[in-house]
């Protein structure tokens, strides 16, 4: 069967339906099925956090005429942490699309935005930081102010942070647990699924790229697309290494289990 013909078949027709044991889609077919499922919570949630995303581009950009470090270092902390709880929030429900887990939108989104508020400030705070120290740092060497070898420099950094960050955001809303373990383990499954992980990379940055490159014909796609779609694709990549390591599922399904039990 093609790819587009797959995509586009009607899953409610009358029939047998989907059997128990069916195995799941894989790649584009996978991301298919789990955003038509779930688009409407995804949208809304995406939208949230690329509204909350605006403090940061504003503060950095605002701060970034001052040619100030400590000022631009300032002003994406900031925004990195208005912006961060918004992130964990629609991980948190792109995570629950991945595992097939019902859930009600806007009651799922609040909880994920209640919990995950204390624990991603810090690291909201830290990768706001960064981003709007390397955007200052891309202005500089496109304006032929630094040594050539810096923008490189700066594009392998970004390319880390992005690949490091889904593993962490995902770990902030899966697990109670210090953000040293959590650190901990990103860095691990990082490298543990380092194609995925560049991958993952490379779609978030491909993403405000293009939109960067395109603007203002690529607000449209911004408008749509938001947040949670280069977040459902960059999970997505990532979901079978933190599966395969961790159990992701069977130690949430332990969890929900105790919880009713009590």
């Amino acid at each position: 069967m093609s790819i587009l013909s797959d995509l586009f078949k009607r899953d409610d027709a009358p029939g047998p339906g989907v059997a128990p044991d069916e195995p799941r889609k894989k790649g584009i077919r996978r991301l298919w099925e789990v955003c038509t499922r779930d688009i409407g919570s995804f949208f809304w949630a995406g939208l949230a956090a690329l509204a909350a995303l605006l403090p940061w581009a504003g503060l950095t950009t605002a701060a970034l005429l001052s040619r100030a470090l400590a000022a631009v270092a300032l002003a994406g902390a900031v925004g990195g942490m208005v912006a961060a709880p918004f992130l964990c929030a629609l991980a948190d429900l792109v995570l629950r699309g991945l595992r097939d887990e019902p859930f009600y939108g806007r009651r799922a989104w609040l909880r994920a935005l209640r919990g995950s508020l204390r624990a991603c400030l810090l690291p909201g705070g830290v990768f706001g930081a960064a981003a709007a120290l390397e955007w200052f740092a891309v202005q500089i060497a496109l304006g032929g102010g630094a040594p050539g070898g810096l923008l490189w420099g700066v594009l392998l950094g970004m390319a880390l942070a992005a690949g490091f960050a889904p593993y962490l955001c995902a770990q902030i809303v899966l697990f109670e647990q210090p953000l040293g373990r959590s650190l901990k383990n990103s860095c691990l499954l990082f490298l543990y699924g380092l194609p995925r992980s560049l991958g993952a990379a490379a779609l978030l940055l491909g993403y405000a790229a293009g939109v960067a490159l395109f603007a203002p014909l690529s607000y449209l796609v911004l408008i749509l697309g938001n947040a949670w779609l280069p977040l459902a694709a960059a999970l997505l990549m990532i979901y079978q290494p933190m599966e395969r390591a961790l159990g992701l599922e069977e130690q949430i399904r332990t969890a929900q289990a105790s919880r009713r039990a009590k």
